[in-house]
C-alpha cells in the first residue's frame, strides 16, 4: 500500500511539472503588426499626410495657407493639452474648444505677417531641438526635465528671431521640416500606432522609454530624407524666382484665400518679385539710359523730317506759283474754275533761285542744330 501511494504521488508531481513546463505563446510587438485603426485618428492622419506633402514641397508657394496651418496646429495642440490635463470636460468638448482656438490662432498668424513668420521660425527651432534630443539620448539621458525644456524653447526663440531676418530661406527650411514630420507621423500611426511618436515625446519629458523596434528607426529616417528633398525642390522648382510679398499683394480670390502663387509666372511677375541687387540696378539703369538715347535720336530724326517737309512745301509752292503765272488767259480761267490758288505776282527766275537757295540753307542749318 505504501508503494502504491508513493507511485500515485510521483505521477501527480510529474503531471504538475509537465503542466508548469508548457510554454505560453507570447508575441513581440515588433513581430506582429496591428491594423485595428480608429476612424477619427485614421482620418486625421490621412489629412496630416496630405498637408505634409503640401508643406514639404509647396510650402513657400502657398505662403499664407502655411501661416494659417502653423497657427492652427500650434493653437489647437496647446489648448487641447491644457484642457486634457485639467480633465473637467469630455474629450469631444476638449476637441471642439481646441479647434476653435486653433482657427483663431491661424487667422492671427495669417493676417499678421510678422506673427506668422515668428511662429514659423519657432516651429523650426522646436523640430530641430527634437532631432537634437533624439541624437543626444543615444549617448546621454538628461536627468532633469528643465534640460529638454530649455533646449526646446531656446532653440525655438533663436530661430524665430532668425526667421524675421532671413524670411524666405527659413520659411523653406521650416515648411520642409514640418511637412516631413507630418508625413512621418502619419506613416508611424498606420504601421505601429505612434510608437515612435511616444519615444520622441519621452525625450521632451526626460522619461526612460522602452526600446523601439528596428523598423521604427527606418520610419524616423524618412523624416530627414523628406526634409532634404523638400528643401531642394522648393529652392530649385516651386520657390524659385518667387517672393512671399507677391502672395500678400495678390488680387485673385484664390490667391487671397490660399496664398498660392500661379504655377507659371509671367515675365512681368518675375521682374516684380525678384529682389533687385546692386548689379541688377546698374544693369537696369544702363538699359534705361540706352532707351532714352534711342528715343532722343528718333526725336531728332522726326524734327529733321518735319523741317525738310515744311521747306519742301515752300519750294513746291513757289515753283507752282511761277508756273501758274506763265499760263494763258484761257488756262487761268480753267484754273479759277477748279479752285486753284489765285495768280501770284510774277516771280523772276533770279528771285525763284534765291528762294530755293534760302530754303536749302535753312534745312541744312536746322539739321546741323539738331
Amino acid at each position: 500500500m505504501a508503494s502504491m501511494k508513493e507511485m500515485l504521488m510521483s505521477l501527480a508531481t510529474e503531471r504538475q511539472d509537465i503542466a508548469t513546463e508548457v510554454p505560453t505563446e507570447t508575441t513581440s510587438p515588433c513581430e506582429k503588426l496591428s491594423f485595428d485603426y480608429q476612424i477619427a485618428t485614421a482620418v486625421i492622419c490621412a489629412l496630416s499626410f496630405v498637408f505634409g506633402i503640401v508643406f514639404c514641397f509647396f510650402g513657400y508657394r502657398c505662403f499664407k495657407a502655411v501661416l494659417f496651418l502653423i497657427g492652427f496646429i500650434f493653437g489647437s495642440i496647446l489648448v487641447y493639452a491644457i484642457c486634457n490635463e485639467e480633465g473637467f470636460l469630455t474629450p469631444a468638448l476638449n476637441a471642439g474648444i481646441a479647434m476653435g482656438a486653433g482657427v483663431l490662432c491661424g487667422m492671427i498668424t495669417m493676417l499678421v505677417q510678422y506673427v506668422g513668420l515668428f511662429m514659423t521660425g519657432f516651429h523650426l527651432g522646436l523640430f530641430l531641438a527634437s532631432a537634437i534630443l533624439i541624437a543626444l539620448e543615444q549617448f546621454w539621458h538628461p536627468s532633469n526635465l528643465w534640460i529638454p525644456v530649455g533646449i526646446l524653447f531656446g532653440t525655438g526663440l533663436l530661430f524665430a528671431v532668425v526667421t524675421l531676418q532671413w524670411q524666405k530661406t527659413c520659411t523653406i527650411l521650416a515648411t520642409s521640416l514640418i511637412g516631413g514630420a507630418m508625413i512621418t507621423t502619419s506613416v508611424d500611426y498606420y504601421i505601429e500606432k505612434f510608437d515612435m511618436v511616444q519615444y520622441v515625446w519621452d525625450r521632451f519629458t526626460a522619461v526612460n522609454s522602452s526600446p523601439v523596434c528596428w523598423f521604427s528607426w527606418i520610419i524616423l529616417a524618412v523624416w530627414p530624407l523628406l526634409f532634404l528633398f523638400g528643401v531642394i525642390i522648393q529652392f530649385r522648382i516651386t520657390g524659385k524666382n518667387y517672393d512671399h510679398h507677391e502672395a500678400l499683394s495678390s488680387n485673385s480670390l484664390f490667391n487671397i484665400i490660399t496664398g498660392c502663387l500661379p504655377c507659371t509666372p509671367t515675365k512681368k511677375e518675375t521682374v516684380k518679385t525678384v529682389v533687385a541687387s546692386p548689379k541688377r540696378k546698374r544693369v537696369e539703369l544702363a538699359k534705361i539710359r540706352q532707351r532714352e538715347a534711342r528715343e532722343t535720336r528718333h526725336q531728332r530724326y522726326r524734327t529733321v523730317y518735319k523741317t525738310r517737309r515744311f521747306n519742301g512745301d515752300v519750294v513746291s509752292q513757289a515753283y507752282l506759283q511761277s508756273i501758274q503765272s506763265q499760263l494763258s488767259p484761257e488756262m487761268k480761267k480753267i484754273a479759277s474754275k477748279t479752285h486753284l490758288a489765285p495768280t501770284p505776282p510774277s516771280i523772276s527766275e533770279t528771285q525763284l533761285q534765291v528762294q530755293l537757295t534760302g530754303c536749302t540753307s535753312l534745312t541744312d542749318t536746322n539739321a546741323a542744330a539738331v
